[in-house]
């Protein structure tokens, strides 16, 4: 539940990058067999049956354990989550376990074979939080379950416009977009639709409580987006993001390339004038989670329009390189492949 690649902006990646720009991300609804289906009798009908038998019953399970969790304790609930995740690193995610620990030893070299584990158990029992905290995000602000810091200058430029707030996927950070809809920011997001149709469905529903305008997936949200920007709206990206299995940003040593959400915010930032802040959630203990907000980004392109798109992205990057090390045990993409 995370945001979406939003594709190509109509720049030619800079000579010094190792691959061309990717295609524009093209979202397409996975097909839900309904009643017609089964009513309709041969193939249609089977694969009515294989659907609830298998993905359908999952989705049942969606839907079943995020309402139960609605009337939890919030600890409670967080908790459970974790103990979900957890179980399911040791036995069901065993390959993401190993990946997480070659991960690790990329990301901090420091780290001793007790530090790699622990945070491999972290990183699995947070997911499982996160999960399960679905249920209970828009209780977080109410019951003072979120801190922030600086969070001066992301409000000043809320309202000055146009803002993008740039933020990563570690502790819970659905909770940012909460604690932005408690102190009044009218803002927006690109996203990534979840793989299956109840988890979408909850996600969208949760995020429309918290104001939330969800721009189109993919291609077509990217004229929407310039649209908003240069109205002075505020936009959200997740720029630590994973393409077909593979992390694309931070680089954490890779050469660095405009292939992904790094070079498409600068892009929109170059196109609109908007200001760039980077922002990320911390999770402290349980379900208690602190926001930080840096001030606005200075890059090499405010100085000098001309220089290459490149050397914008290597900012960006260097900005999240430390939050993802520092937090690597709550970080989502952890067991993502970075070749």
């Amino acid at each position: 539940m995370h945001e979406a690649e939003a594709g190509d902006v109509g720049e030619a990646a800079a000579p010094d990058a190792p691959r061309k720009t990717r295609k524009p991300y093209v979202w397409n609804p996975p097909p839900v067999p309904d009643w017609a289906d089964l009513r309709a009798g041969g193939e249609r009908r089977a694969t009515f049956l294989r659907y609830w038998r298998t993905a359908g019953l999952k989705d049942l399970g969606d839907f079943a354990f995020h309402y139960a969790f609605r009337f939890m304790p919030i600890d409670l609930c967080s908790a459970i989550g974790a103990a979900m995740g957890r179980l399911a690193g040791r036995f069901g995610y065993k390959e993401n376990a190993v990946r997480a620990r070659a991960n690790l030893r990329r990301i901090d070299p420091t780290l001793s074979e007790v530090e790699i584990e622990a945070r491999v158990r972290s990183h699995f029992e947070n997911v499982g939080r996160v999960m399960a905290e679905f249920s209970i995000l828009h209780r977080l602000v109410k019951a003072g379950r979120i801190t922030v810091e600086n969070d001066g200058p992301a409000l000043k430029w809320s309202k000055d416009g146009p803002l993008i707030f740039i933020s990563c996927h570690t502790g819970n950070w659905e909770a940012t977009g909460a604690l932005m809809h408690a102190v009044g920011i009218d803002w927006s997001a690109i996203y990534t639709p979840p793989g299956r149709p109840a988890q979408h469905v909850i996600a969208n529903r949760v995020r429309a409580r918290f104001g939330v305008h969800l721009l189109p997936p993919g291609a077509p949200g990217i004229r929407p987006t310039i649209r908003l920007l240069q109205e002075g709206g505020t936009l959200s990206m997740f720029c630590d993001e994973v393409h077909h299995g593979r992390v694309m940003a931070p680089l954490f040593g890779r050469p660095a390339h405009v292939d992904g959400n790094l070079a498409i915010a600068v892009r929109f930032a170059r196109m609109t004038g908007a200001k760039i802040i980077v922002g990320h959630c911390t999770r402290l203990k349980g379900a208690r989670f602190h926001v930080h907000c840096s001030d606005p980004v200075d890059l090499p392109s405010h100085t000098d329009p001309d220089v290459p798109l490149i050397e914008d992205v290597k900012v960006l990057d260097a900005m999240l390189e430390p939050i993802i090390r520092k937090n690597c045990g709550q970080w989502y993409f952890l067991d993502n492949s970075f070749d």
